[in-house]
C-alpha cells in the first residue's frame, strides 16, 4: 500500500463528500468546541437539556443511575448563543444494574457504588430552566419526578414528539438515527453523551433557516390536552399501542397527548373501539408537557 499525505487525504475526503453513494459521519464536538450564533442585544432563554440513564424503564420500580444537564442560552430566534453550564453524575441504584444496561451503557456496579447527587442543587438548577427539553420527554420526567417532586408541573418540550420528522425529510424518531441523518455520530450511550447529541440535532439548520430547537419550542407551546383511556379493558391495550397511546405505571392507564380539537374524535373512536358504556376518557389540558396531579 503507497502512503497517502495529508493534501492526497484531504483530496480523497472531499471526493467521497461529493460522491451520491457515500455519506461522510463526522463526530459530535465537544461543549467548549460547539459553534454558536453570535449574542445579540435581545433576551436569552434558558433552556436546560436533560437526559438519564436508569435501571430499567419502569420509574416505580427502577432507578436513575446516570444524569447530565446542559444549560443553554437561547435567543428569540431559536438560536443557540451559549453555554450557561453543563454537568453529569452518577447515582447509587442500591440495586444491581442489569447486564443489558451495563452492556447498553457501559456502567458497571462499581462504578455508581457509593455515589450519590445532591438532589437539592440540581433541582434548583432544573427550576431556573424556562424549559427542560429531552428526547422522549415522558420517560425523564417520569424518573426525574420522582427523584425531585418539586419540578412537578415543570415546563418541558419533546425533541422527539414536538417536531415533523418525516416532514423535514427524516425518517425514524430515534436520536442516533437523525443525528446520522444530520452527518454526525456519537459513540457512547451515557447521559452526557446523549445530551450533546441532542443538542447537535436541536442547533440543525432546517430550509426556512431556523434550528430545530426552534420548531421544537413553539410546538411543545401549543397547549394539548392529555387523553386519558380510562379502565381500558386489557384485551384492548393492543389497539391502544397501536394508536400511539403509552402506559403510565404510576397511575394505571394508558394516555396519549393530542391537539385540542382532536378530542371529540378521539373520544369516538375511543367509544367504538376501547369501551361502549365504560366511564368518560379523563381529558387534562397540558402545556409544555407538564405532569398535573
Amino acid at each position: 500500500m503507497h502512503d497517502i499525505d495529508h493534501q492526497q487525504a484531504e483530496t480523497l475526503s472531499l471526493g467521497e463528500a461529493n460522491d451520491p453513494d457515500m455519506r461522510i459521519l463526522r463526530r459530535v464536538s465537544r461543549l467548549d468546541k460547539f459553534p454558536f450564533r453570535a449574542r445579540g442585544d435581545g433576551p436569552v432563554r434558558r433552556i436546560a437539556i436533560v437526559d438519564t440513564e436508569t435501571t430499567g424503564t419502569d420509574p416505580l420500580t427502577d432507578e436513575v443511575i446516570d444524569i447530565a444537564v446542559v444549560m443553554l442560552e437561547v435567543d428569540d430566534a431559536g438560536e443557540i448563543v451559549g453555554i450557561a453550564s453543563a454537568g453529569q453524575a452518577l447515582r447509587d441504584p442500591h440495586m444491581p444494574i442489569p447486564p443489558q444496561i451495563t452492556l447498553l451503557t457501559g456502567i458497571t456496579d462499581d462504578d455508581v457504588r457509593g455515589k450519590t447527587i445532591d438532589l437539592g442543587r440540581l433541582e434548583r438548577l432544573l427550576a431556573s430552566a424556562d424549559v427542560r427539553v429531552a428526547h422522549s420527554a415522558a420517560f425523564d420526567i417520569a424518573f426525574i419526578d420522582n427523584l425531585m417532586p418539586g419540578l412537578a408541573g415543570a415546563a418541558w418540550a419533546c425533541s422527539m414528539a414536538d417536531f415533523d420528522w418525516l416532514a423535514a425529510g427524516f425518517d425514524g424518531r430515534k436520536l442516533g438515527h437523525l443525528l446520522m441523518q444530520i452527518g454526525r455520530f456519537s459513540e457512547a450511550h451515557r447521559a452526557m453523551a446523549d445530551v450533546i447529541a441532542l443538542l447537535h440535532l436541536l442547533a440543525h439548520r432546517l430550509p426556512h433557516g431556523g434550528t430545530i430547537l426552534r420548531d421544537v419550542l413553539a410546538n411543545a407551546e401549543r397547549p394539548t390536552v392529555r387523553f386519558e383511556a380510562t379502565k381500558a379493558p386489557y384485551e384492548r391495550r393492543g389497539l391502544l399501542k397501536a394508536r400511539g397511546y403509552k402506559w403510565d405505571p404510576r397511575y394505571r392507564v394508558w394516555w396519549i397527548e393530542i391537539d385540542e380539537g382532536e378530542c371529540a374524535s378521539e373520544e369516538c373512536w375511543f367509544r367504538e373501539r376501547i369501551s361502549a358504556s365504560g366511564p368518560v376518557p379523563r381529558m387534562l389540558p397540558i402545556t409544555w408537557h407538564q405532569r398535573h396531579r
